[in-house]
């Protein structure tokens, strides 16, 4: 079993598309604010999590839920907003943004938040623009268009050195936000 939590609009197929409000697609509303969430311990075996921890003041225990109904070598993968987007910086709704480095270092090393390593990354990157280009259908066409193009080729160079982006560029040129995945230890 493997859920979509705060899915929105963004479902995925062979999911469990799961979100606060009854959008179209979605067939489990779970307000997850509210713990412990209604899954059994180790019950699941992966968890999409795309722009929704960003929305929890109490993002530790997002984490620890997380953890306690993944099944040992289930997947956890997090979207989340990069510190450099302006838009996820001024949204009422998001509590924090991330670096690069923020998931493998609080999740996959032993670290004072969780004490001991909780996952191994298997994957991580920076994305200049979000995965799907326009799913809230904000872009004309022209816009669609110049970020097809753009898109693989800034991706490229900022993922060539990730950290000497955030350091050096991320002032300049913003990163729409960071994919990291890792599986439960």
């Amino acid at each position: 079993m493997i859920l979509n939590l705060g899915a929105g609009k963004k479902l995925i197929k062979n999911a469990i598309n799961v979100d606060v409000t009854a959008y179209p697609g979605i067939q489990q509303v779970v307000d997850l604010s509210v713990f412990p969430w209604p899954w059994k311990d180790q019950s699941i075996d992966g968890i999409h999590a795309s722009h929704i921890i960003e929305h929890f003041f109490d993002q530790k225990k997002f984490i620890e839920e997380c953890y306690r109904i993944l099944k040992s070598g289930g997947f956890l993968r997090i979207v989340a907003p990069h510190s450099s987007c302006i838009t996820s910086v001024g949204c009422l709704g998001h509590y924090r943004t991330y670096s690069y480095s923020t998931f493998n270092d609080y999740l996959a090393k032993d670290f004072y938040m969780f004490k001991t390593k909780r996952f191994e990354t298997t994957y991580q990157r920076l994305n200049w623009w979000h995965e799907a280009i326009d799913e809230e259908g904000n872009l004309n066409v022209g816009g669609k268009v110049v970020i097809k193009i753009l898109n693989p080729i800034m991706n490229f160079i900022i993922n060539l050195s990730p950290r000497i982006y955030e350091n050096v560029f991320a002032g300049v040129v913003q990163c729409r936000e960071i994919i990291w995945e890792g599986v439960k230890i």
